[in-house]
């Protein structure tokens, strides 16, 4: 992406997050977002094919970013899911105002797809314990649910639970599994 494309992307992500700080999913409008972003209707539509596909992709990057390389070993789940968790907590007026709010089925599904996209990369072939005996999409799907299950439950509790105790709960519900 060239810089031009890459700075007006920018300007609409961080007009997009704003904008969901401060007034529910359904209310936001493509007009709306341009209008903080100070861009024109065809750069967004030139990035972005509608609404949804824009928060699908900060749902996308919210993870991608908690999971890239920052010296971390990323190959451990408590740090992946803990990385995911500090990045949802960081968002986490705009995160809650989408779980509460018209985005929800919306945010839900683009954080299922991501968490399975992740959990594809990251679960072995050829798995241990009950999870060798399911069918692999099934076992995927399961875990992105129960992920996204997780992130619900801490937003309606308006994030009061220590994200690394959210973190480890979840993978103690999910670890049976695999041994």
């Amino acid at each position: 992406m060239d810089a031009r494309k890459a700075k007006s992307r920018a300007a609409i992500v961080s007009a997009f997050s704003e904008l969901l700080c401060e007034e529910d999913y359904g209310k936001i409008t493509v007009g709306d977002i341009i209008a903080r972003a100070r861009v024109g209707r065809a750069t967004f539509y030139g990035l972005f094919k509608s609404k949804d596909d824009l928060l699908a992709e900060l749902v996308c990057d919210i993870c991608t970013h908690a999971l890239d390389d920052d010296g971390t070993p990323l190959d451990d789940p408590l740090v992946q899911v803990e990385h995911i968790l500090s990045n949802l907590w960081d968002r986490r007026q705009g995160v809650r105002a989408l779980v509460a709010g018209a985005g929800s089925r919306v945010f839900a599904d683009s954080l299922r797809k991501t968490i399975v996209a992740r959990a594809t990369e990251a679960l072995p072939v050829n798995p241990q314990g009950p999870a060798a005996t399911m069918d692999r999409s099934f076992l995927l799907h399961h875990i992105a649910s129960s992920f996204v299950g997780m992130v619900q439950w801490w937003a309606w509790h308006n994030f009061q639970a220590n994200k690394a105790d959210v973190a480890k709960d979840y993978l103690s519900a999910i670890k049976p599994l695999f041994s």
